[in-house]
């Protein structure tokens, strides 16, 4: 199977090598999958929530999927995996 190259910035980068990843209105990163798991946006974010009635309502709700390369995934994502990121204790305070 040939591999699957993507444009990220200014960067070509394998979709292997890629994360999928499902921010609340919040920007905290809630679910994440390697980028060959899904072909696009839509199609992340089906394997991320099955039922079209909740897509719909994260949707709504300010939710969106985005394709980040390792080291954006390091910096932005790994911090709410880890437990270390801010957004939900900001959350908390308010």
């Amino acid at each position: 199977m040939p591999e699957l190259l993507v444009q990220i910035g200014d960067q070509t980068v394998s979709l292997r090598s890629c994360h999928w990843v499902l921010f609340g209105p919040n920007d905290c990163a809630y679910a994440s999958e390697y980028g060959d798991g899904a072909t696009g946006p839509e199609e992340a974010h089906k394997n991320f929530t099955p039922r079209q009635r909740d897509r719909d309502r994260q949707t709504k709700q300010g939710y969106h999927i985005e394709l980040l390369n390792k080291e954006q995934w390091r910096k932005q994502a790994g911090p709410c995996f880890y437990g270390t990121c801010q957004h939900k204790k900001l959350e908390a305070s308010a």
